[in-house]
């Protein structure tokens, strides 16, 4: 298991506490959050062992300090959803229900992003197989491309989601539209990590 499944574990595990959160179950959603929790351990953990799996001088079909780079963006994603619900659980946050649709689609997209990614550095994997031969490369390409057609998607997503929580904000509690307002930052920052991921994968695959 490595920190790119643990990362992609997490994003899932997302969506099955922002799921429970919607349906105002929080002893489902306490139990989600603490898979985060663990997740997010773990990706730690395996980060810090890969780093010391990575001794100076070794050869490597991709440059030392390329692979770190990516451990470390695949760390932040982790991080990410772990203060998302960290946020939501600490207030017993519930979406409001003129929003819940399109924040729901936002973070589904944003989840879908993480996945993206993940394929991406699956293939980049394959490309260094086979020695950066043009087909593995061309699947590469497509991959980053639908990633960067992603996050086109995801912020169109989240000005939607701004512009409804935005319309009936004079509606609810002051404190509790800062917080959502955190959240919706906290999903589409999750959608740029895998985008940087992805844009980190373009810059190797074509030294």
């Amino acid at each position: 298991m490595c920190i790119r499944d643990r990362s992609k574990q997490c994003a899932e595990e997302l969506l099955v506490y922002l799921d429970a959160a919607a349906s105002n179950d929080w002893d489902k959603a306490t139990i989600s959050r603490q898979n985060i929790i663990q997740l997010e351990k773990d990706a730690d953990e395996l980060k810090a062992e890969t780093r010391d799996l990575l001794p100076k001088g070794l050869f490597l079909f991709v440059p030392r300090g390329d692979l770190l780079d990516l451990i470390g963006l695949a760390d932040e994603i982790p991080n990410t959803i772990k203060d998302v619900s960290g946020l939501m659980y600490g207030r017993k946050m519930i979406i409001p229900s003129q929003i819940s649709a399109s924040f729901k689609e936002f973070s589904t997209e944003a989840v879908s992003a993480v996945t993206t990614a993940s394929a991406a550095i699956d293939q980049l994997t394959e490309v260094s197989r086979l020695a950066f031969g043009s087909k593995a490369s061309t699947e590469l390409d497509k991959i980053i491309s639908s990633l960067d057609s992603q996050e086109r998607e995801i912020d169109q997503l989240e000005v939607v989601v701004r512009q409804q929580l935005f319309d009936i904000e004079k509606d609810l509690p002051p404190v509790d539209v800062m917080f959502l307002y955190d959240v919706i930052n906290k999903i589409g920052e999750l959608a740029d990590r895998a985008e940087q991921l992805g844009h980190r994968l373009t810059l190797i695959a074509v030294r």
